[in-house]
């Protein structure tokens, strides 16, 4: 699976990492907001028992505590709260007229404990009078119980109080309870209200969240153009360091010393390599010159010498031999300091006009020589009039080594396949030959210079291993591409492309052709 661009996760780690913060964030905050309002409603249950002692002074007063709570709030209100008291042996005293449906009263019978704080004061502990809360009347004065009756002893609830929040069929309460050595009060309230207020939170957070990553996403994301810019700048830059371009360097960043120490650890690589390439070719363009002068007398010598030798003798052999070797070494000098010249971008052309049909047949007229001993067969389809503008020397050179590859590496009784095409402003040629093939691992290296498949490693079979990188050079001088274009076994194919010239007669002035 093709990778993603680092800039897009950048963006995508930085609204992923946000998006985890801030649902931590919110669940921490929504958790700690619930139980705050629970907290809340603890303390309400707890005051609504302790502040409110005329609720035990007779039964009625809960009744009118119930109305009063109608009163204030409206009649929608009044399934608000709940109440329900009962005594020591767990007898039901009191329960709210509109008890809330599905809600069963005996869930809140619980062993409650001791307030220590409470109960080592023996102030603080209710007198205890029999008989149930309000027996005596409806608190006019007459009843002593545990309520603040006329005369009577405040209720003291020296319980720990507990609170529960129970579901009940169409709504949830929450419910604390608490109470004495003599009675015990449930109170609840409706914790629906509560809940709609934490929902409405959780869904604003909910909705927000997307926006909120979105803006984080979107700031990554031009955070991270900012941080790669740079590096576009650095590739495309070495995407122009080539051969003819080793003077490219990096502008240098002032906005990130990071990025500059890079730059500048490049831009001195660079430098190196400049300096290593043009020393490399320098020491090739001038070997190859320096050669040619002894190479030139060693040939003139042996030439000599070979004339002079009497017939069929071994000195004769010899100097036969010497002058094969000398004329090796002069084209080995000559393809280097081509491919040297070609290295530093100074391959001097001549360009002018050639009839490139008619050069090709008569290349192949001379390849078919070469290729009668092997009894080669030769497939050729040249249209006549293709014309090209190309150093003529230079160009039969790469044609040649085309041609004596197509032969050299055949198989006996093979074929040589030629075909010359125009297709728009271009010209393509396709050489072929039979034989074993290239294998696929030598392809890749195939225009290395001095490099030869193993098939090819042989004295019998002559070569110097920088044909077809001359070749290659030679073409793309000329502005054109040379490539395999298949090898398979029993058959390769080389292709070349080159600029046609417009359609002209041969002895007219050529118009629009570059010099």
């Amino acid at each position: 699976m093709k990778p993603l661009p680092l800039r897009l996760q950048i963006a995508g780690l930085s609204a992923l990492i946000s998006g985890l913060v801030l649902l931590a964030f919110g669940a921490a905050s929504w958790y700690l907001i619930a139980r705050q309002k629970l907290a809340a409603l603890d303390t309400e249950i707890r005051s609504l028992g302790t502040r409110h002692p005329g609720w035990l002074a007779s039964g009625a007063n809960f009744d009118r505590f119930k109305t009063s709570l109608e009163f204030i709030f409206g009649e929608e209100h009044k399934s608000l709260i709940f109440l329900l008291a009962k005594d020591a042996q767990g007898q039901k005293l009191y329960a709210s007229p509109d008890w809330p449906a599905g809600l069963d009263p005996g869930q809140f019978d619980c062993q409650l404990v001791d307030d220590p704080d409470l109960s080592s004061s023996t102030n603080a502990l209710p007198a205890r009078i029999p008989g149930p809360p309000w027996a005596g009347g409806s608190g006019g004065g007459r009843g002593r119980g545990y309520g603040q009756g006329r005369g009577g002893t405040p209720v003291v609830f020296t319980k720990l109080p507990r609170f529960f929040t129970v579901p009940a069929a169409d709504s949830t309460w929450r419910v604390g309870v608490m109470g004495n050595q003599e009675l015990q009060l449930a109170v609840g309230l409706n914790y629906e209200p509560t809940r709609a207020e934490l929902s409405r939170m959780r869904n604003v957070f909910l909705l927000t969240l997307p926006m909120a990553l979105l803006v984080v996403g979107g700031g990554g994301w031009v955070v991270a153009g900012r941080a790669l810019r740079p590096l576009r700048l650095i590739s495309e830059t070495a995407a122009r360091v080539t051969a003819h371009g080793l003077d490219q360097r990096i502008p240098a960043a002032a906005d990130a010393p990071e990025i500059a120490r890079l730059i500048a650890v490049l831009n001195g690589m660079m430098d190196r390599l400049e300096a290593s390439f043009r020393q490399a070719t320098r020491f090739s363009a001038d070997a190859s010159h320096e050669l040619k002068t002894p190479l030139a007398v060693m040939q003139g010598e042996l030439e000599n010498a070979l004339q002079a030798a009497e017939s069929g003798s071994p000195a004769q052999q010899v100097f036969s031999n010497l002058l094969e070797e000398t004329q090796r070494l002069k084209r080995i000098t000559r393809s280097l300091l081509l491919l040297s010249q070609a290295d530093a971008g100074q391959l001097k052309l001549a360009p002018e006009a050639i009839n490139l049909s008619a050069d090709l047949e008569a290349m192949i007229e001379d390849a078919r020589v070469l290729a009668a001993d092997a009894q080669l067969s030769f497939d050729v389809d040249v249209p006549a009039g293709l014309w090209v503008q190309a150093d003529r020397g230079l160009l039969h050179m790469a044609l040649l080594n085309l041609l004596n590859n197509a032969v050299k590496y055949n198989e006996p009784g093979g074929s040589v396949g030629v075909a010359l095409a125009a297709a728009d402003s271009q010209v393509l040629l396709t050489l072929c030959n039979s034989g074993p093939g290239i294998p696929a691992a030598d392809q890749l290296r195939l225009f290395e210079r001095f490099y030869r498949a193993d098939q090819t490693r042989s004295r019998t079979t002559d070569g110097l291993g920088l044909g077809l990188s001359l070749a290659r050079e030679i073409i793309h001088a000329h502005r054109g591409t040379l490539v395999l274009k298949e090898s398979r076994p029993g058959w390769t194919c080389f292709m070349l492309n080159l600029t046609r010239l417009a359609e002209e007669r041969e002895g007219t002035a050529w118009r629009g052709v570059e010099g």
